[in-house]
């Protein structure tokens, strides 16, 4: 298991953000109906860093001082003061084992209160993932469909203060074919 840390993400590094948001396009690509543009200089055609940061906030996930992946936040969730996962990105060479549950857990012990995020319905990985934790780890947690640009979305509404393990206290392990999580303390 890759030991990691959230770090978050400062004007200093937009530059590596902007860079990691042209991978992240470029692997999210195959779940679009559609293809995604690329500019004259051969760069996908979306939002700078600082935009996607000029009304949130987010945090670099990484592993022994190397960028695994990002997390982007804003507020545009359907109740007042919550928190929307906007992006959520995990480079490829870091999308073995558990690597990817162990970050979502650690990402919603920092949240604190209402949490929305929407998952595309093509991304199968990412659907399993989050319907799984939603299931075994939240009490309650609201899922909706939604339709934006003729691309499908789930959409989790939870409320981190409802989750039934103090996930920061505890790693969780989950036995391939086994139907309960072991838990061990870390």
């Amino acid at each position: 298991m890759n030991s990691f840390i959230l770090e978050e993400i400062r004007q200093l590094h937009l530059h590596v953000l902007d860079r990691m948001l042209q991978l992240y396009m470029h692997d999210i690509n195959e779940y679009f109906d559609y293809p995604v543009l690329l500019d004259n200089n051969g760069l996908y055609c979306i939002k700078k860093a600082e935009k996607f940061l000029s009304k949130g906030s987010g945090y670099f996930i990484l592993v022994s001082c190397e960028y695994a992946g990002f997390v982007l936040l804003n507020n545009q969730t359907k109740l007042p003061g919550g928190v929307f996962i906007s992006e959520f990105y995990i480079s490829p060479c870091f999308r073995h084992g558990f690597f990817y549950k162990e970050v979502v857990c650690s990402l919603f012990s920092k949240l604190k209160g209402h949490v929305e995020f929407r998952v595309l319905k093509k991304n199968r990985r990412a659907l399993v993932l989050f319907k799984y934790l939603a299931k075994k780890y939240v009490s309650k947690v609201e899922i909706t469909h939604e339709c934006e640009n003729e691309e499908k979305f789930f959409r989790f509404a939870l409320d981190t203060e409802n989750i039934l393990i103090n996930l920061s206290g505890y790693k969780k392990h989950i036995m391939p074919h086994s139907k309960k999580p072991v838990i061990c303390k870390s």
